[in-house]
């Protein structure tokens, strides 16, 4: 795995599928990356920037997505919290946080479609209680 602190300026496309992104780094340079998934952080701003230039289904400057998975237009691409729109949509944190989750779900059902997914409450979970170093 790459980490890359970047603006992404386009997405690389090949049939009907993503390929990769175009990004600019802070130093200013161009760089097309090859991707099968893609994760992108932009903080706490709610306007599209260059997503808004991907081909992506819009509405009213918000990325359309479905509520079961937060998936974009395009498989593969999620979006969540205020850069998405939705019948409904709140922008609130705490509806960010409920879109987080589905869209983990939906992300790890798209990159193992075969694996089989666990819900384990970090409460009663003790597999949860090890990974997060909580004590007995």
């Amino acid at each position: 795995m790459r980490y890359f602190e970047a603006l992404p300026q386009s997405l690389i496309v090949g049939d009907g599928a993503l390929r990769g992104v175009n990004i600019k780094t802070r130093a200013g340079a161009a760089q097309a990356l090859e991707a099968d998934q893609l994760l992108v952080f932009f903080g706490l701003h709610p306007k599209l920037g260059p997503i808004a230039e991907w081909g992506l289904a819009l509405e009213k400057k918000a990325l359309t997505v479905d509520t079961e998975k937060f998936q974009t237009s395009l498989p593969g691409v999620f979006a969540v919290g205020d850069i998405n729109t939705y019948p409904g949509k709140k922008k609130l944190i705490l509806s960010g946080f409920h879109e987080a989750a589905l869209a983990a779900f939906a992300i790890q059902h798209h990159l193992f479609p075969q694996k089989k997914q666990f819900l384990q409450y970090t409460t009663t979970s003790p597999v949860m209680h090890q990974r997060l170093g909580v004590p007995d």
